[in-house]
């Protein structure tokens, strides 16, 4: 894997606790040290917000939850520092086989080199050729410099708002900031985890940001293969993996089964909706055993060839 997953967020109909249960397994040998933080004020419309931490003090994700508009979600938000301590990715992506109802709602997957083989020069080159165009429209890019040349040099591709957008920046300059800036220029070396000392001129990272929108589902097998999801996202970004199989986060188009569905179902009111409720009075309100008696063992063939069981019909407008 030359890509990892740098941001994950997701969300779940299993509370806080669960969650935090379901995750220490992805965090291997350091999943005993997880904890939750006391309970807090929650944001964005949510009612509460837990921390979780890693040996008691390092953060590494936030919990969210209650809510009135939330409909019994909970959001996971583990951010890039709390990703870097993942150590077994095929685990966090297995979440949907013991928590409720999990969906991936962004997902940032990073390819970081070290030894200058992407330039900041090489992405403003790839994007005068159309290379990150996907079809369509080339999607508009923004230049942020500064007058220290050391200070880093970032690139953004598309619309942060857009189901898919593209960040590349110079990620060597980016850790001096962390340096004096009266010494900054004589530092030549920075020590990067598992790759040893390196040149920060050279370390330069692509990272290519996916958030879950009406119609474009997000597979948790990208957590587990990035790779993939990465080259897909861009041919610039297939160029950067020679030999690796591009894989798309494919575009469902909703508008088309939501209409396939509400068309039918006016249609089965019309011709059935009386006989249905005489049978529910009949009945005394018992709905389950009215639908088990009328409806059939297998959906309808028509509505499942016009995508209906695709679409999230449900929660397709919730923000979380």
């Amino acid at each position: 894997m030359k890509t990892r997953p740098d941001w994950l967020k997701f969300r779940t109909r299993s509370g806080p606790w669960d969650v935090l249960e379901a995750m220490r397994p992805a965090f291997g040998t350091v999943g005993d040290l997880l904890t939750m933080g006391d309970q807090g004020k929650g944001k964005e419309g949510w009612t509460w917000r837990r921390t979780v931490y890693l040996a008691g003090d390092i953060a590494i994700a936030a919990i969210d939850y209650g809510g009135q508009h939330m409909r019994e979600w909970v959001r996971v938000d583990i951010s890039g520092s709390g990703c870097s301590w993942v150590q077994d990715w095929q685990r966090m992506a297995a979440l949907p086989s013991v928590l409720k109802e999990a969906q991936v709602t962004r997902l940032d997957i990073a390819l970081t080199t070290y030894h200058g083989e992407v330039t900041h020069e090489m992405v403003l080159e790839a994007h005068a050729r159309r290379a990150f165009c996907s079809g369509g429209r080339d999607p508009e890019h923004q230049q942020v410099t500064g007058s220290d040349p050391r200070a880093g040099r970032t690139v953004y591709v598309g619309k942060r708002e857009a189901p898919k957008f593209c960040r590349c920046y110079e990620k060597g300059f980016e850790l001096l900031k962390e340096v004096p800036a009266s010494v900054r220029s004589g530092v030549y070396a920075i020590e990067m985890d598992g790759v040893g000392m390196v040149d920060p001129a050279k370390v330069y990272r692509v990272e290519v940001e996916f958030k879950r929108k009406e119609g474009r589902e997000i597979p948790w097998d990208a957590v587990a293969a990035p790779d993939g999801y990465f080259a897909g996202a861009y041919p610039f970004c297939a160029e950067l993996l020679p030999g690796v199989q591009g894989v798309k986060v494919q575009t469902m188009p909703t508008a088309a089964p939501r209409r396939a569905l509400a068309a039918s179902l006016d249609n089965c009111r019309r011709s059935y909706g009386g006989i249905l409720r005489a049978a529910l009075l009949a009945y005394g309100g018992d709905v389950d055993r009215v639908m088990a008696m009328v409806t059939s063992d297998q959906p309808s063939d028509a509505l499942v060839a016009a995508g209906v069981l695709t679409v999230d019909h449900v929660g397709a407008r919730e923000g979380v």
